[in-house]
């Protein structure tokens, strides 16, 4: 943030300047304060409102934020318009391209990340085909076809959580797919002292609070006016805490996030691709019981994965 003058027919003008940087090209917002050149503090006050109207500007509604800064926010916003910018100019052949594998490689990741038995080959043959299908490959399927509805911008509720949950749950045996558990679970860390992990410092509710909890989250997904980024960190994080499922519940939380984030108009994001750091940072938010960390993680990977789509995609 700059306080910038301007002398016009020997009067001076003063401006307030904000530059972002997104994938190595500067983008500055400026505004007119006045012809007396404001107080330091003045202009701290100034620049937060200044960012406020930036935000709104941006995002073409008002958004809140409390766990990134507005800096941060503002970043976020321009990113999602330089890739909106950048996969508007590719030829048709290519952005199905990258829809087909990045909904391939977000589908492996998330299946592979909770120790699932599936490969590349496996998420490929099972993509767009409804040949019979092995085992692997239909566990694969089930998860596309979950990535799919994510892009349909239902409407969040109950209802939807649970068939997202029996879609890539069927073919578990003993899961439970498309059921609230009955039962008590635990959350383990991996431990090497501890053969099946050690328990984390949270436990999940008592089942039999669940249908209430889960309601409670369905209606603050709906009313929340936090930005995109915050919402879909926060709905992971609160759900993952909830713990609705016997199993599957990190898949979920996934997949809601990227639902979250692709109904502003954000790319699917592979949260889980940073495996370990991904793990880290929501044990580490649960046991804290605050989703900061979860969060930042979430607008760091925002930003190194749309870095990447941004130079691969350089005009």
């Amino acid at each position: 943030m700059a306080l910038r003058t301007k002398i016009i027919n020997g009067k001076k003008y003063y401006y307030l300047d904000l530059s972002y940087f997104v994938s190595n090209k500067s983008k500055t917002f400026s505004k007119y304060v006045g012809t007396k050149k404001p107080l330091r503090n003045d202009i701290a006050k100034i620049g937060q409102s200044f960012k406020s109207e930036i935000i709104a500007k941006l995002a073409g509604k008002h958004y809140d934020n409390k766990l990134i800064s507005k800096d941060d926010l503002i970043k976020a916003l321009l990113f999602r318009a330089a890739f909106k910018n950048a996969f508007s100019s590719l030829s048709g052949a290519r952005k199905r391209k990258y829809e087909v594998d990045s909904t391939i490689l977000f589908t492996l990741t998330t299946l592979t990340t909770e120790g699932v038995n599936v490969g590349l080959r496996d998420v490929q043959n099972a993509y767009g085909k409804n040949r019979q299908l092995n085992m692997s490959e239909q566990i694969s399927k089930n998860m596309l076809n979950a990535v799919e509805s994510i892009k349909e911008h239902h409407v969040l509720d109950k209802k939807y959580l649970l068939e997202l949950h029996k879609t890539i749950m069927t073919n578990f045996e003993g899961k439970t797919p498309g059921r609230i558990r009955r039962q008590q679970v635990y959350l383990h860390m991996q431990d090497t002292q501890h053969p099946l992990g050690k328990e984390i410092a949270y436990r999940p509710p008592h089942y039999s609070k669940l249908n209430k909890l889960i309601d409670k989250f369905v209606r603050w997904y709906k009313l929340t006016r936090l930005n995109p980024i915050e919402k879909a960190a926060l709905a992971h994080y609160n759900l993952y805490r909830i713990h609705p499922f016997l199993d599957g519940n990190k898949r979920i939380c996934r997949l809601i996030l990227n639902k979250t984030l692709l109904d502003e108009g954000f790319p699917l994001l592979n949260i889980s691709a940073k495996k370990e750091r991904y793990f880290q940072s929501l044990i580490d938010s649960v046991e804290k019981d605050t989703p900061k960390k979860l969060a930042e993680f979430t607008l760091k990977e925002f930003f190194r994965q749309t870095k990447e789509f941004l130079t691969l995609h350089a005009a």
